[in-house]
């Protein structure tokens, strides 16, 4: 159990480091445009083409756990909870733009409608909530 919490903190160590320090560091203000499309080319390098697919990559990458909350013809209503979102929201990061690109570009795939994802911070509970629209 030891050796799998030690894996968790070593994911979130070097999610932390890359995303919040190293890439909003380089890109400026054009971090959070950049790294939503940049998560469109993940879902595609990845072949992510559903909601388990995502979840299990989100799940593998420290992410967060991603939960539907509500599914509608035109939109599909999600949240993004877990340890390294409330970490990352305690630590004043607001951004998960990468999320958002991996799964616009994961139900654009499964649905082949253009889709677009944005993302709310509910910084009071501590979780993020991610809106898929589909046009």
């Amino acid at each position: 159990m030891h050796n799998d919490n030690q894996q968790n903190e070593h994911i979130y160590f070097v999610n932390q480091l890359y995303r919040d320090f190293l890439l909003p560091t380089i890109l400026g203000s054009d971090n959070n445009e950049i790294l939503y499309w940049a998560g469109k080319r993940i879902a595609r390098k990845y072949d992510l083409a559903s909601f388990d697919d995502i979840n299990s990559f989100f799940s593998t990458t420290g992410f967060g756990i991603l939960t539907k909350i509500k599914e509608r013809r035109t939109e599909i209503i999600m949240e993004l909870t877990g340890q390294s979102v409330v970490d990352r929201l305690n630590s004043g990061i607001n951004e998960f733009s990468l999320e958002a690109g991996i799964i616009a570009e994961a139900f654009q795939n499964e649905t082949n409608r253009t889709t677009e994802c944005e993302q709310k911070i509910d910084e009071k509970q501590k979780k993020v909530q991610l809106i898929t629209k589909f046009s």
